[in-house]
């Protein structure tokens, strides 16, 4: 026996167009209910539970390098030398491949342009079993040094760059200064998410180990995928890798207090992203909740006003079977209409949010619906459908016959009671979600007002890249990188240019080990850790970091070898390692029998961006510490918007050498506004959820008042009759509301201290049980509760004694 008839359908129609107004806002409820739970499941499944798009991708690892100053859970790269030894022992891996991300310079027609290039071992493809669009990839005896440079690019710079040339083939790219040929394409949209790293490059080139880099097993910039041997585990793996590394350690003391740990590719991809999306599909799993619970409301209010259309159904023999499908054909309707609606904001809500995301979530750009999240919704729809109608249909449908004629049309204390349990619980939910948005946004404003350490306004950062082929590497810094400097300083309006390896608020960089001057050699996994900055003279005055101590760098500390080796470190650094004393004029180990000098103390920047505290650092020159051929700038100019001077600093760049690459220009407030890209998304979607909640929340607070309100017309009319005031009539029906407020609140507060307590990823250093958060939250849901229920109260306060006592 069907559920529903077609003639139940019929009647259905015809019943929910005799009230539009219950049919449209429980649809818009729903709507909203499923459009966001499916677009979270949307993210969800590509995130998490979708497979990498390689041959069998559960059998993928990743392996990463551990310290005790990273933590066991790490994702750091590891050395070439220790990458070479375990490829070549391993046999729990049928493969071990070697990634490392950087940039290059490429020359398009005279002009210098810089890319993003991925490097990596020639069994990669393979083992991921990707194959070409055009040409072939890059294969092992690509890896030889004697072979001629090869290149694969992507089908997006391709596309963008190369003018989608058909025949791209065996045409030759001036890489780094250096021609290579481009052997092929490779598909859109191809990346290699490895823990917390995504390799996602323009272009693909071999990587050929130096011998300076096989020697060098404190060189850590290279990560590590493999493919499990048959019958391996990833279990077995890890221990053999740990057993190999052991052996290392072993032969190599520098090493010891470093660990590896395998792990599936799939899962430390998204490690970082579990917990943020399982928080908010639980958020949205409360709005639907909400939904589900007001659509009920309204169905269970609307069945109390059809109880004497039952009873005489009863009366004439239908069974209480036959009674009920009308009102679940109703919701049946409902469900299918808020699910329709629902799908196309939940399409629209999954590109919203793959825009988003695509540069700090790149796991999910370009998301979109696909066949198993569209069934996931229609599959929500029919639980929710039942959900909705099951409890309504039954409470109509079990009144009695002759009681319902008996009753007049204020009566029904069952379902009044029903209907305040569902809003107090309504409340509850969305207390909880308007909780955890404000500490999420406590968090975010908490970053915002975080000091960086420096005056940002007026300030610009970009990239310039010298053509390698141009320079030996002996002379780049004082036959580039100075004219550069020259050059941008001359431009007017330029107030200080200065470079830096590693910008603030970019957290990549390079760090090492400290041992100061008369201090015992100890295991180097207990030596202190401090930042390495290489910069020029002038990076000081770009930022104003105010001098506490000694001198800065000068145009004098440089390469020549009447020059001594000297540094500035900030303040973080004397913080931790002098406690107190004058740091000036310490010396520390830069071999075992030479030292640098600490020649001056600055203040600190944060130099990790505005979630983690300034770091110890020291800043050394260029001059003295090389430099590469690819050099971050900053600019502060006298005034006004400093991506002004983009065109005049590029032209400045280009008179040194037209080949050179300028990149990456931005205002320094950009650089930070992009860094606080994570918790922004996090913010937008909890607080999108919470606002939706809230105001499902009170519109069934209002909907259910205004309900009583009709529903006891003949009562208050007698009050009214017999002296009641208006403002005992408007309090008859606040406190009700405000009863309904308070059961829900203390729900909320309840679930609220259940709900936050795993968010701490999420709220950047505030406190789960933050006051404020709390008692704003608790101060928005009495505000909106009381005021939703100012209208119905002056209805009731104005109900007329007459026409009310002739109410039925």
């Amino acid at each position: 026996m069907a559920l529903v008839t077609r003639s139940d359908g019929r009647a259905a129609v015809r019943s929910l167009m005799r009230a539009p107004t219950v049919a449209l806002s429980a649809v818009v409820c729903l709507a909203l209910g499923i459009g966001a739970t499916t677009a979270i499941a949307s993210a969800i499944q590509r995130a998490l539970l979708g497979s990498l798009p390689f041959r069998a991708p559960d059998r993928l690892v990743a392996v990463f390098r551990a310290t005790p100053q990273s933590g066991p859970l790490a994702t750091s790269p590891e050395s070439v030398p220790n990458y070479v030894d375990l490829a070549r022992s391993t046999r729990s891996l049928s493969g071990l491949s070697a990634l490392s991300r950087t940039t290059a310079l490429v020359s398009i027609r005279g002009r210098g342009t810089e890319v993003q290039l991925d490097q990596v071992t020639g069994n990669l493809f393979a083992m991921l079993g990707v194959t070409a669009e055009r040409g072939r990839l890059i294969e092992p005896s690509d890896d030889h040094p004697d072979r001629p440079p090869v290149a694969v690019v992507t089908d997006e710079y391709w596309r963008a760059t190369l003018g989608a040339d058909p025949a791209i083939i065996g045409k030759t790219l001036i890489i780094n200064g250096a021609p290579a040929t481009i052997v092929g394409v490779i598909r859109r949209g191809f990346r290699v998410p490895v823990g917390s790293w995504m390799f996602d490059g323009d272009i693909w080139m071999p990587i050929r180990f130096s011998t300076a880099r096989r020697y060098s097993r404190g060189a850590n910039y290279v990560m590590m995928v493999g493919r499990l041997a048959a019958g391996r585990t990833v279990a077995s793996a890890d221990a053999e890798i740990e057993t190999l590394f052991a052996g290392l350690t072993a032969s190599y003391p520098a090493l010891r207090g470093e660990d590896l740990r395998v792990t599936a590719l799939q899962p430390a991809s998204v490690q970082d992203l579990r917990t943020p999306l399982l928080m908010l599909f639980g958020a949205v799993a409360l709005v639907l909740l909400i939904a589900t619970s007001n659509v009920a409301a309204l169905l269970l209010a609307r069945g109390v006003g059809r109880r004497l259309e039952m009873a005489v159904r009863t009366s004439l023999g239908a069974t209480r079977w036959d009674a009920m499908r009308v009102t679940l054909a109703e919701s049946l309707l409902i469900t299918l209409a808020g699910a329709v609606l629902g799908l196309a904001l939940a399409e629209a809500g999954v590109r919203t949010i793959g825009v988003l995301a695509a540069e700090q979530l790149p796991q999910l750009a370009g998301l979109g619906l696909d066949v198993p999240v569209i069934g996931f919704g229609l599959g929500l729809a029919v639980v929710v459908a039942l959900a909705c109608g099951a409890v309504p249909a039954w409470r109509s449908a079990s009144v009695h016959p002759q009681n319902a004629l008996r009753e007049s049309r204020g009566t029904g204390k069952g379902q009044h009671r029903s209907l305040r349990s569902l809003i107090v619980f309504e409340i509850g939910l969305s207390m909880v979600l308007v909780i955890a948005a404000g500490l999420v946004l406590r968090g975010f404003a908490r970053l915002l007002s975080n000091d960086p350490g420096f005056e940002t306004d007026h300030v610009l950062t970009l990239t310039v890249a010298a053509p390698a082929t141009s320079y030996p590497d002996s002379v780049v810094v004082r036959r580039f990188l100075h004219p550069v400097l020259d050059g941008i300083a001359a431009i007017p309006g330029i107030a200080s240019v200065g470079a830096i390896n590693s910008p603030p608020y970019v957290r990549w960089g390079s760090n090492g080990a400290i041992r100061y001057e008369g201090q015992p050699a100890m295991d180097i996994s207990r030596e202190p850790l401090v930042e390495l900055g290489e910069v020029t003279p002038g990076y000081f005055a770009v930022t104003g970091q105010r001098l506490l101590g000694g001198r800065l760098l000068r145009a004098s500390d440089d390469a020549r070898p009447t020059s001594p080796p000297v540094v500035v470190v900030n303040k973080a650094l004397v913080d931790r390692d002098f406690h107190g004393r004058d740091p000036v004029g310490a010396r520390f180990y830069i071999t075992d029998t030479s030292f640098a000098t600490i020649v001056g103390v600055v203040s600190n920047v944060r130099n990790a961006g505005p979630i983690l505290p300034s770091v110890p650092e020291m800043y050394w020159s260029f001059d003295q510490a090389g430099g590469g051929y690819r050099y971050p700038l900053m600019v502060r100019v006298m005034s006004g918007d400093p991506s002004s001077a983009i065109a005049a600093i590029a032209a400045a760049v280009h008179r040194v050498d037209p080949e050179a690459a300028v990149a990456d220009a931005a205002p320094m407030r950009d650089v930070i506004a992009r860094d606080l890209g994570q918790p922004r998304f996090y913010l937008y979607l909890l607080g999108t959820f919470a606002a939706v909640a809230l105001v499902l929340a009170l519109a069934g607070l209002y909907g259910v008042l205004g309900y009583v309100v009709a529903q006891r017309t003949r009562e208050l009319g007698i009050r009214a009759a017999l002296g009641g005031s208006t403002r005992a009539l408007m309090a008859l029906v606040t406190v009700d509301g405000l009863r309904m407020i308070g059961g829900g609140a203390l729900i909320g507060l309840t679930g609220g201290w259940a709900a936050t307590r795993v968010m701490a990823s999420m709220l950047y250093g505030v406190s789960p049980l933050d006051a404020r958060a709390w008692m704003g939250a608790l101060l928005l849901m009495l505000a909106g509760g009381v005021g939703v229920t100012l209208v119905p109260a002056v209805r009731a306060a104005r109900s007329d004694p007459v026409i009310a006592m002739r109410a039925d």
